[in-house]
């Protein structure tokens, strides 16, 4: 069975979107954990009312109430401490996810050995038939597979939850509040050599930058803290192998594929 940990902060309209979405399209699910940062909108009534929902449809679910906002990367291990599932989903609270998601993405994961897996993401703009766009998007990309790390919804097995976990429980290096926490944690996967990758099996819909909108969230110049904390640690600038032509390149062929409903 998955546990799913959701970290929060404001933006309740889209927080309702997600949960709702994940109460009623998940098959797998037996457990939620939702990391609230301090919200100051009617988050906290909401996730009061999802949490009598979830309860009713036998998942637990509970809340984590942080008195600040300590980044996504702290909230997601305070996440993943308390999750007890085999597998462990981290999702971002500016999505929707499909019918089935938690079947499809440990399907494809146990069928390719992976660590790790991901779903195709759609940033095109909402509308209210995205169920039928997902099986539409489906159907036209069966069972294809990329090497890719998704971090909008990460699926993990818990052996590899155990591998890449700090002496305190967590996998995110909390010294990044919400920038480049990603990408460290993509080459300590590198470093250990643990697969990854993205599936066209399965399907969400994502609000980007939908909770990083919120105003008065981030202080100017938080990207380039995010980078020198990484250079600092890591001894290299991770953009110089992102911007390479042949990643430009990748990068622009998948944004092109997807406005077009393509994998």
């Amino acid at each position: 069975m998955i546990s799913v940990v959701v970290p929060v902060f404001n933006k309740s309209e889209l927080t309702r979107r997600c949960l709702d979405s994940v109460l009623k399209n998940s098959r797998k699910l037996s457990e939620v954990r939702v990391v609230d940062n301090a919200s100051t909108d009617d988050t906290s009534s909401l996730l009061i009312e999802f949490e009598a929902q979830f309860r009713a449809a036998g998942i637990d679910f509970k809340v984590i109430r942080n008195a600040q906002n300590l980044g996504f990367g702290r909230a997601c291990n305070q996440g993943i401490r308390l999750a007890q599932g085999a597998w462990i989903a981290i999702l971002n609270n500016d999505t929707w996810v499909m019918p089935d998601w938690d079947a499809e993405l440990i399907r494809e994961a146990d069928k390719r050995n992976l660590d790790c897996i991901g779903p195709h993401f759609d940033e095109r703009p909402w509308i209210n038939t995205i169920a039928e766009r997902a099986q539409e998007f489906r159907e036209r990309n069966r069972d294809r597979f990329r090497k890719h790390f998704v971090p909008i919804l990460m699926v993990f097995r818990r052996s590899a939850i155990d591998r890449l976990s700090f002496p305190d429980g967590g996998i995110f290096d909390e010294r990044f509040f919400v920038t480049y926490e990603d990408t460290d944690l993509r080459y300590r996967m590198d470093d250990l050599q643990m697969r990854y990758g993205q599936t066209s099996n399965a399907f969400i819909w994502h609000h980007s930058r939908g909770t990083r909108s919120t105003p008065g969230l981030l202080q100017d110049g938080y990207e380039q803290e995010g980078l020198r904390l990484f250079v600092e640690k890591w001894g290299f600038d991770p953009r110089k192998s992102e911007n390479t032509w042949i990643e430009r390149w990748k990068r622009k062929r998948r944004k092109s594929r997807s406005a077009r409903g393509l994998f």
